[in-house]
């Protein structure tokens, strides 16, 4: 097939358009859609990074809520605690306290001396000797409800007992008693 001069201007016009037109889709492709292609592809990945955030803070609400029950558990535990233990030293309280066991048990407190506190990083002990006259009985019930108290922290950190000889039944008595307090630093 010979070709005329008139296809051959045609064919070249032609080829010469597709070249342009494929160049102008090459420079459109490189220039215009590569960036859009390259910035999607970053936003994916983005968009990605971000739903298994979510998906890990979902998963962690979803924790939370299965314990709920058990952190409003805690909660009801540590309101109870903070009730009994202050954060001032709160001495009136204490020796209301006291006052109330030894009316209950019929212990006589012969003298109270608060002793030097000791602290630490959550709490502060705040001891207090006590020399008092009682009966074997009597000295349990106060112990038990030194021990068992529900109005505040204390603990029995020492005693001795001693033996009165005008009157055998009544001893005398010296009991070491810690009570607590928060640290206020830490509230």
């Amino acid at each position: 097939m010979v070709l005329d001069e008139q296809a051959k201007k045609n064919l070249s016009v032609g080829i010469f358009l597709a070249i342009v037109i494929m160049a102008g889709v090459g420079w459109w492709h490189f220039y215009i859609l590569k960036p859009y292609y390259v910035r999607n592809e970053t936003l994916k990945k983005t968009l990605k990074e971000e739903i298994k955030t979510l998906k890990d803070n979902l998963k962690e609400i979803n924790e939370a809520e299965k314990n709920r029950p058990i952190v409003a558990e805690m909660r009801k535990v540590v309101e109870e605690a903070s009730k009994r233990l202050p954060s001032s030293p709160d001495a009136p309280g204490f020796f209301q306290e006291l006052i109330r066991i030894l009316r209950i048990t019929g212990v006589q407190a012969r003298r109270v001396d608060p002793l030097e506190r000791r602290g630490s990083a959550l709490y502060t002990e705040i001891p207090y000797k006590i020399e008092c006259n009682c009966r074997y009985h009597e000295f349990g019930q106060f112990l038990n409800l030194i021990e068992e108290n529900q109005n505040r922290f204390m603990r029995v950190k020492s005693f001795s007992i001693s033996d009165n000889e005008n009157r055998p039944s009544i001893h005398p008595v010296t009991v070491n008693i810690a009570t607590f307090m928060f640290n206020k630093a830490l509230r």
